[in-house]
């Protein structure tokens, strides 16, 4: 009797450790160590990560387009999804150079956004624009004004600084003078 009281005690202990071992995650390497790749820690399973989807906010902001003639500015509106800020006006830049109007044309359709700062109620826009963006004057002066009047439409924007591949230049495309920065008309 005392032998089947052992193999049964000792076969308890076995299931106890193995149970305790089977709640502990194992990795592709085998261990219950977590995952190393490239020096980071991976996440044992991606189903247990958490997405913070709660800080996403949305918007409907004015966009301003040109008319399919290019003589006059057209109120359009889209939907912005953002975190902060400064991902708010970067939503916004590229809301405007969406066109969702066939009949409408976005004068910033082919400039590259490279950043977009903002501190103390300006916003600075650091922008590229290749020769195929250029416009005439009555073009660019335009294009100003639909960027002053879209950015503008936010309360707490007093001022905006447009920036040309890092740089403060004295007009945008060559043919119209460039406030630094420009300032919201009371």
């Amino acid at each position: 009797m005392n032998k089947k009281l052992r193999c049964a005690l000792i076969l308890s202990c076995l299931i106890l450790i193995g149970v305790g071992c089977a709640q502990k995650p194992v990795s592709q390497s085998g261990s219950n160590e977590p995952a190393v790749q490239g020096g980071q820690v991976q996440a044992p399973n991606p189903s247990e990560t958490e997405v913070d989807l709660g800080t996403m906010n949305t918007q409907v902001v004015d966009v301003y387009l040109a008319d399919s003639q290019v003589l006059e500015l057209e109120k359009t509106e889209q939907e912005i999804e953002y975190k902060d800020d400064s991902e708010k006006y970067e939503k916004t830049f590229a809301a405007l150079q969406t066109n969702t109007d066939s009949e409408l044309v976005s004068l910033w359709e082919q400039v590259e956004l490279l950043s977009v700062q903002y501190a103390e109620g300006t916003v600075t826009l650091d922008v590229h624009i290749p020769a195929e963006a250029n416009l005439g004057t009555s073009g660019e002066l335009l294009a100003l004004e639909a960027l002053t009047t879209t950015m503008f439409q936010f309360d707490e924007v007093k001022s905006l600084d447009i920036l040309v591949d890092g740089e403060a230049v004295d007009s945008l495309m060559g043919h119209a003078e460039l406030e630094h920065p420009i300032h919201r008309e009371p």
